[in-house]
């Protein structure tokens, strides 16, 4: 998710922040991140600040710190943390939880997007249907920077 959002919003013409362990800096800022926090070492909610928006696809503690980087009227979108109205009230800012339904109209839709905008999508490792169950251990067990997918 992290890859794809990076990818898409800097074709979109913003400016990205994200934090990543220090062996995926380089492959971020190739996808275009302007400023890269290595999370392991480093706290992103002390060094950023004054965001339009934030993405959240971590929830628990980062969903919260993730208040603190934006800007009055600044939005959070988590992919997990239902908004905190107690958050939002105390920083001025805006939460949603974002889950997007699959539909054939929404991936037609996004491929045409992709392919208008030469937006990549980096594969890593193709499985064929028969190995989905193989796909979803590799995809829990060795983290993959890229996308996992299964071929029908």
């Amino acid at each position: 998710m992290g890859s794809s959002a990076i990818h898409l919003a800097k074709n979109r013409g913003a400016f990205v922040a994200t934090t990543v362990k220090s062996v995926d800096k380089e492959f971020v800022q190739q996808l275009g991140a302007d400023e890269v926090i290595d999370y392991t070492t480093q706290s992103f909610d002390d060094i950023l600040q004054d965001y339009d928006a934030a993405l959240d696809t971590v929830g628990g503690e980062t969903y919260r710190k993730s208040f603190k980087v934006l800007k009055k009227s600044g939005i959070i979108v988590s992919m997990l943390e239902q908004p905190d109205l107690n958050l939002m009230k105390q920083y001025g800012v805006r939460s949603t939880f974002q889950f997007t339904e699959t539909t054939k109209e929404r991936l037609t839709k996004l491929t045409q997007w992709i392919d208008e905008n030469d937006i990549q999508v980096y594969v890593e490792k193709a499985f064929p249907s028969s190995e989905a169950a193989k796909a979803l251990d590799y995809q829990k067990d060795d983290h993959p920077r890229r996308k996992v997918i299964i071929i029908m």
